[in-house]
């Protein structure tokens, strides 16, 4: 009896050896899978610990960056972006100085605290269309609809002048829907704000026309709605002292 049990006890012995290394290695196994990150990554710790602002979307260069364009991220050390902000009230005020993109881990030289300091990217040409030209035209908060008018938009001028031998001056919208491409000089922000220039395309006849009246009247801009983009205006007749009394019977 003492030796049969003496070559069984070796047998289970082995069996429990080899079914603790089949549960080691299960063990291991699970804990290198939880352990590995969303990011790829396998790390001993596994945490994230390492906060980053990152941009919730594209972000063109010489925009101002609000608190919903940004947001934070967390990262383990080994991931952690280098001289990424660590709180978006680091970047929230600033101007993207180049343009960021979704997804991308903010660095400090990514923005900029004046926008003055945003290098405009190079343009190898002015998107102005076959047969049109680009015209250059004085604004300012009172012309200009109070510095609203940004690039894009539409706008019609108001002239208001005296004809040569009528008895009173008239007020006309003489052009429409003048496609504005820049606010602004070259290498300004070409942002919405007060600014001394409009870049408007126009065709040639236009831009003469465009000149003398700027020239010899007096102007004013008014924006269009974006609803009414390229949409034909109503033709308007001019405006003088007499139908102006007549219109809203001033006595």
């Amino acid at each position: 009896m003492s030796r049969l049990a003496t070559e069984v006890k070796p047998k289970s012995n082995r069996i429990l050896l080899i079914f603790g290394v089949f549960l080691a290695i299960v063990a291991f196994g699970g804990a290198l899978l939880v352990g590995r990150t969303s990011g790829g990554a396998v790390s001993v710790g596994g945490s994230r610990n390492v906060p980053a602002v990152i941009a919730k979307q594209d972000i063109p260069a010489s925009t101002q960056i609000t608190a919903a364009m940004v947001d934070i991220q967390q990262f383990s050390a080994e991931q952690a972006p280098p001289y990424a902000f660590r709180a978006k009230d680091l970047v929230v005020g600033k101007f993207a100085a180049i343009p960021i993109h979704t997804g991308s881990a903010i660095i400090d030289y990514d923005v900029v605290s004046d926008v003055s300091g945003v290098q405009p990217a190079k343009q190898a040409f002015l998107p102005i269309p076959a047969g049109m030209v680009a015209v250059q035209i004085p604004t300012g908060e009172l012309v200009g609809v109070g510095g609203y008018i940004q690039p894009d938009d539409r706008i019609d001028v108001l002239v208001s002048y005296q004809p040569k031998g009528a008895p009173q001056a008239l007020t006309k919208t003489s052009f429409t829907n003048l496609h504005v491409i820049r606010v602004g000089p070259a290498g300004g922000a070409n942002t919405r704000g007060i600014s001394s220039s409009l870049t408007v395309i126009v065709t040639l006849k236009q831009a003469e026309d465009l000149k003398w009246a700027l020239d010899n009247t007096n102007y004013k801009f008014v924006l269009k709605s974006v609803k009414d983009y390229d949409v034909p205006d109503p033709d308007t007749s001019s405006t003088s002292m007499d139908s102006f009394t007549s219109t809203y019977r001033i006595r």
